[in-house]
C-alpha cells in the first residue's frame, strides 16, 4: 500500500515538475517577446529624433537666425530680405517647379520673356490695372510678347521689341560703349528675317539694361506716366497714374529681381505647376513641408545670389552645412515627448520583466521543492522494494 501511495505521488509531482517548466518556458518566451518590445521602442525613438525639421537661414549680417521651413516663407518672395538664398521645388516625377497661382498665371502669360513676367508681377500686368506700358505704337505694350500683331509688316511673326519706356530709358542713360554696342546690334538684327538673331541681340541688350538698379527705377517711372496724352506731353508733364507708388524702393528692386530668377529657374525646369494643384501639400506646415522634402516627393532647388555663376542648382540640408543656409533640428518640446514617449514603453516593459522575474522565482521554487520531494520518494520506493524483496534473495 506504501509502495503504490509513493508511486501516485511521484507521478502526480512529475506531471506537476513538467507543468511548472513547460510555465517557465512560456515566460522566458514572452520574455524575449519583451526585449523585442524594447527594441522597437527604442528604434522608434532613434526615428523620432532623426525626423527632424528642415530649416531655412535668415541673416541680418551679423546673427543668422533659423526658422521652421514651409512653402511660404521657403518658396515665395521674402519681404524681410534677410534670407540667406532664394529657394523653389520641382516635382521630382515632371521636373516642374512648384508655384502660386499668380505666378503660374503670369508665367503662362508672359512666357517667352523674363522682364515681362517680373513687371507684370509687380502689378504691370496687361489685363491688370498698371497696364499699357507704352503709347500703344502697333507693336504692343508688353516687351517682346506679341509684338508683332497689329503691323502688316510683322506678316504674322512675333518681332521681339522693346518698349518706349525700355527705349526712353536707354536714351536717357549715359551714354556706355558696351550697352550701345549692344543696341546697334539689336537694331541692325531687325532689319533682317533672322528671328533666332533677333532674339538673341534683344536678350542680351536687355540683360545689360536692366542689370542696374537706377536703369530698372528709370523704366518704373516711365510706365507709371499716365499716357492717356501723347508721349511728348506725358513726358514733359510727368504725370503719373493716380494710387501707383511712385518710388521703385530696395523692396521693388529685389522683388523685381526675385521674380527674374524665378522665371530663369521656371525655364529650367520645363515649365511650372501650381502648388495648390499639388494634392497633400499643406504650404503652411513644416511637417508637410519637411516629409516632401525628405521623401523625394519634390527637389529643393537653390538659387545664390551671393554667386549668381551657379545659376539655380539643386540642394540639401547637407550639401549646405559649409555655408549654413539650411538645418535640421527637433524643438526641444519634440524631443521630451519623443523621450516621454521612450520612456513610458520602457517602463512597461521593465514592469513586465520583474514580473515575470518574480514568477519564474516562484515556479523554481516550487520545482525545487517537488523536485527534493521526488528525489525523496524515489529513495523511500527503492528502500521498500529492497526490503519486501529482499527475503527472496
Amino acid at each position: 500500500m506504501g509502495l503504490s501511495a509513493s508511486q501516485a505521488r511521484l507521478l502526480s509531482i512529475t506531471a506537476r515538475v513538467h507543468d511548472i517548466e513547460s510555465s517557465a518556458q512560456n515566460i522566458m518566451n514572452q520574455k524575449v517577446e519583451l526585449a523585442t518590445l524594447e527594441d522597437a521602442a527604442y528604434e522608434e525613438y532613434c526615428d523620432a529624433l532623426d525626423a527632424k525639421k528642415i530649416k531655412v537661414a535668415y541673416s541680418n549680417g551679423s546673427t543668422t537666425k533659423y526658422a521652421d521651413a514651409t512653402f511660404l516663407n521657403v518658396c515665395t518672395f521674402d519681404e524681410s530680405g534677410n534670407r540667406r538664398c532664394q529657394y523653389a521645388l520641382t516635382d521630382s516625377v515632371s521636373g516642374k517647379m512648384l508655384v502660386e497661382q499668380d505666378v503660374f498665371v503670369n508665367y503662362n502669360n508672359y512666357s517667352n520673356d523674363k522682364y515681362s513676367f517680373a513687371w507684370a508681377m509687380l502689378g504691370f500686368d496687361e489685363d491688370g490695372e498698371y497696364s499699357d506700358f507704352s503709347w500703344s505704337d502697333n507693336w504692343g505694350n508688353n516687351i517682346g510678347f506679341n509684338a508683332g500683331d497689329g503691323d502688316e509688316a510683322a506678316d504674322g511673326r512675333r518681332f521681339m521689341l522693346m518698349t518706349d519706356a525700355e527705349e526712353i530709358a536707354f536714351e536717357n542713360l549715359p551714354k556706355d560703349s558696351v550697352l550701345i554696342t549692344a543696341y546697334n546690334a539689336y537694331k541692325e538684327a531687325l532689319k533682317s528675317d533672322d528671328i533666332e538673331k533677333q532674339k538673341d541681340t534683344l536678350y542680351n541688350f536687355r540683360n545689360l539694361l536692366y542689370s542696374s538698379s537706377k536703369t530698372r527705377a528709370e523704366i518704373y517711372d516711365i510706365m507709371c506716366l499716365d499716357k492717356t496724352r501723347d508721349r511728348k506731353t506725358s513726358l514733359e508733364d510727368k504725370r503719373y497714374k493716380s494710387g501707383f507708388p511712385t518710388d521703385f524702393n530696395e523692396n521693388m528692386n529685389r522683388r523685381f529681381e526675385y521674380y527674374v530668377r524665378l522665371f530663369e529657374g521656371i525655364e529650367k525646369a520645363g515649365g511650372c505647376m501650381p502648388v495648390s494643384d499639388y494634392d497633400g501639400f499643406d504650404i503652411s506646415d513644416n511637417e508637410c513641408f519637411s516629409n516632401m522634402v525628405n521623401s523625394g516627393t519634390v527637389v529643393l532647388n537653390m538659387y545664390d545670389s551671393q554667386n549668381p555663376e551657379k545659376g539655380w542648382c539643386e540642394t540639401s540640408v547637407a550639401t549646405s552645412i559649409n555655408e549654413n543656409y539650411l538645418d535640421t533640428a527637433l524643438s526641444e518640446i519634440d524631443i521630451k515627448k519623443a523621450e516621454a514617449k521612450y520612456q513610458h514603453k520602457l517602463d512597461k516593459v521593465k514592469k513586465k520583466d520583474a514580473q515575470f522575474d518574480k514568477d519564474l522565482q516562484v515556479l523554481e521554487s516550487e520545482r525545487t521543492a517537488l523536485t527534493k520531494e521526488m528525489d525523496s520518494l524515489k529513495k523511500v520506493k527503492n528502500d521498500n522494494i529492497e526490503r519486501t524483496f529482499g527475503i527472496f534473495s
